[in-house]
């Protein structure tokens, strides 16, 4: 019996793009801090709007894949 909650799931192919989506926010973030000069705010927006629009992006590719599992 698995162990996963369907609640929770998305496809192969959504795993690989919030992969992508977390490499990309590791980038930007990175090269924010070692080459900009930016006030501590624009970092704590910089974390809330990435987290938001990672939540977006989780639940549009969980829609997608629960979609197929409707009758």
């Amino acid at each position: 019996m698995s162990m996963v909650n369907p609640k929770q799931q998305v496809s192969s192919r959504g795993i690989r793009i919030l992969g992508v989506f977390v490499a990309v926010y590791l980038l930007i973030g990175s090269y924010m801090y070692f080459y900009l000069e930016l006030p501590a705010l624009a970092y704590a927006a910089y974390g809330i709007l990435s987290w938001v629009g990672g939540m977006v992006l989780f639940y549009r590719l969980h829609r997608s894949y629960m979609a197929n599992f409707d009758p």
